[in-house]
C-alpha cells in the first residue's frame, strides 16, 4: 500500500510539474524571440562601441531612430525570460543583458581595433539612406553570443539562427 502511494504522489508530482511547464509554453526560444535575443546582441554590442570606439552620435542615432522597434524587441525578450524562468524570469533577463554588454566589453578590450571596424560598419548598414527595418537589420549581422538563454525552437530546422563563437581569451603573465 505503502508503494501505491508513494508512486500515486510522484504520479500527481510530474503532472504539477508538467501542467505548470505546458502552462509556460515551449522551453524553446520561438522565431520572435530568436530575434529579439539576436537584438538585445547587437544594441548591447553598439553600445560598448559607443563608449569604446567614439560612436556615441551615431549610437544615439541608431537608438532614437529604431526606438519604437527596440522597445518592442526588448519586451519580447522580457516575456521570453518570464515564460521559460517564472518568477526568476526578470532577474534571468537582467543577468542575460549584464552578461551580453560584459563579454561584448571583453571583446573591446582584446581588439579594439578590430571591435570598432566591426561595430562602425554594423552602424554605416542601419544608419544607411535606406535604413533597413530592425529585423532585417539585427538578421543581417552575425554576432557574438556566448551563452543562449534557450535553443531556437525546431533545432536547425529554424530559419533564422543565433551565430554562437566560444573564444577563450589566454591570459598573459
Amino acid at each position: 500500500m505503502r508503494l501505491g502511494r508513494m508512486a500515486g504522489a510522484v504520479a500527481l508530482a510530474g503532472s504539477v510539474f508538467a501542467g505548470d511547464a505546458q502552462a509556460r509554453g515551449p522551453s524553446c526560444a520561438k522565431p520572435e524571440e530568436v530575434s529579439a535575443i539576436q537584438t538585445a546582441a547587437i544594441q548591447q554590442e553598439l553600445m560598448v562601441a559607443a563608449l569604446t570606439c567614439n560612436e556615441i552620435s551615431r549610437f544615439n542615432a541608431f537608438q532614437t531612430g529604431y526606438a519604437p522597434e527596440l522597445r518592442r524587441s526588448d519586451a519580447t525578450l522580457a516575456r521570453m525570460f518570464k515564460r521559460l524562468y517564472g518568477r526568476r524570469g526578470e532577474a534571468a533577463y537582467h543577468s542575460f543583458k549584464t552578461k551580453l554588454a560584459n563579454d561584448a566589453s571583453m571583446r573591446s578590450i582584446h581588439d579594439n581595433p578590430s571591435y570598432c571596424q566591426e561595430a562602425g560598419s554594423w552602424l554605416a548598414g542601419a544608419l544607411a539612406p535606406s535604413k533597413p527595418a530592425l529585423f532585417a537589420f539585427a538578421n543581417s549581422v552575425q554576432v557574438t553570443i556566448e551563452a543562449r538563454p534557450a535553443e531556437a525552437c525546431g533545432g536547425s530546422d529554424t530559419a533564422q539562427t543565433i551565430t554562437i563563437h566560444r573564444r577563450r581569451h589566454r591570459r598573459s603573465g
